[in-house]
């Protein structure tokens, strides 16, 4: 069977992509500080003639490749982004930055974006149905995020774009298979900080204090009947107090306790009701033990709603590449955030998959870990998959245009 081009050429691209991606492994830049990031991705870009726009909604970078005017426009978005984490990985190209480290795969992202720009400029006989926008969004995983900011710059305008595709690297799946979910894909998150208030004093005298230690624990226990006892088992929901912060000495009861932790679910209304009922159960402990409390909610990304109209087309495009054995539904969503969602309010999108569990050579760690790595020949078949979706969609969109379904 002869190989699909795309697949071949980003192939002769790998060589390429590794060293960006290893390029920026050793120089990561946090969220809306990725200026060198920023610069090497609007540098490549122009090197293959591509009109680059920089410093859209901060330091995001846009490339769009025009092919026909008034026709569709598809989108790429890779996230470029690194951690405020230690890089513990004893490699060659491990993070040169102190406290910065690229482990959740965005420098693979933005190097595989570029490979990907890198093929559809040599094909560009393919795209005369339409126009490709590259999108390299900053701080997807500092809130409030990139992707409002590069919205509000115009990403999505200029022309118009109709839809757009976006790629996730998953140790739970292994090396190779490409994984996506049609519908509700990632769960919609929030971060709360709680404070308990008391009075405090001598233990020796309980009857002249108000615990805030005690009311910190009504509230931890009693707040696992919120999941288990007032949400729907059939609605994937976290409740989850994260840390806990209080007092000096072992015979003093300090005068506050503070309690931080996240609420993650599918449906944003359930995640709005989960902050009420948090509170609820933090004003009924305080009222118990004799004092007030302090809650304040950060509300972060809503949930991803993949097209499912889009996820059917992409699953085909993802066959052309990676052969039909490779390419599987996702039943169950993630309980990770992923601010692409934002994009996919705005016009269909697909977030997919791909998987880098690779034992047999140590590629073992979850995101977010400080050893986390990926075999770098898994870039090639992302590079492809991306070219392969935007071309499909182009075709696929020709007197076609999908009906927005965002799941809100």
């Amino acid at each position: 069977m002869r190989k699909n081009r795309f697949l071949r050429e980003a192939q002769n691209v790998l060589s390429q992509m590794r060293e960006i991606r290893r390029d920026l492994h050793r120089n990561p830049e946090v969220g809306m500080e990725e200026i060198r990031t920023s610069r090497l991705v609007a540098e490549y870009l122009e090197d293959l003639g591509i009109e680059v726009k920089t410093g859209v909604g901060g330091t995001g970078v846009i490339g769009t490749i025009y092919t026909k005017e008034g026709g569709r426009t598809v989108a790429i978005r890779a996230d470029m982004d690194a951690l405020a984490m230690e890089d513990k990985k004893s490699v060659p190209y491990a993070s040169s930055k102190r406290g910065m480290a690229h482990s959740c795969g965005h420098d693979g992202y933005t190097a595989m974006l570029l490979g990907t720009a890198k093929i559809l400029c040599k094909f560009s006989d393919c795209l005369n149905k339409g126009n490709v926008r590259f999108v390299f969004q900053p701080s997807e995983d500092r809130l409030p995020g990139g992707a409002i900011p590069m919205i509000s710059g115009g990403a999505l305008r200029n022309p118009k774009v109709d839809g757009i595709f976006s790629l996730h690297l998953d140790p739970g799946f292994r090396e190779g298979l490409v994984a996506v979910k049609s519908g509700y894909s990632a769960i919609s998150s929030a971060e709360f900080v709680l404070t308990m208030i008391g009075k405090g004093g001598h233990v020796a005298y309980p009857h002249r204090i108000a615990d805030p230690v005690v009311m910190a624990g009504m509230v931890i226990v009693a707040g696992q009947t919120i999941v288990a006892r007032r949400v729907d088992p059939l609605n994937p929901t976290i409740v989850a107090f994260c840390s806990v912060k209080g007092g000096t000495a072992n015979n003093v009861v300090p005068d506050e306790v503070t309690l931080t932790g996240t609420i993650r679910t599918l449906k944003p209304e359930t995640r709005d009701g989960l902050a009420r009922l948090l509170e609820e159960t933090a004003q009924g402990a305080a009222q118990i033990g004799g004092g007030d409390h302090r809650l304040s909610v950060e509300m972060g990304y809503p949930s991803v709603f993949n097209h499912p109209d889009m996820v059917g087309e992409f699953k085909n495009s993802a066959r052309k590449i990676a052969g039909p054995e490779s390419v599987m539904d996702v039943q169950v969503p993630s309980m990770t955030g992923e601010d692409i969602s934002y994009f996919h309010q705005k016009i269909p999108g697909v977030n997919w998959h791909l998987g880098i569990a690779n034992p047999e050579r140590g590629f073992i760690h979850p995101l977010h870990s400080p050893v986390f790595d990926f075999n770098e020949e898994v870039m090639p078949l992302g590079a492809a998959i991306h070219a392969q979706s935007a071309v499909d969609f182009l075709i696929n969109r020709q007197g076609r245009p999908l009906t927005h379904h965002s799941g809100r």
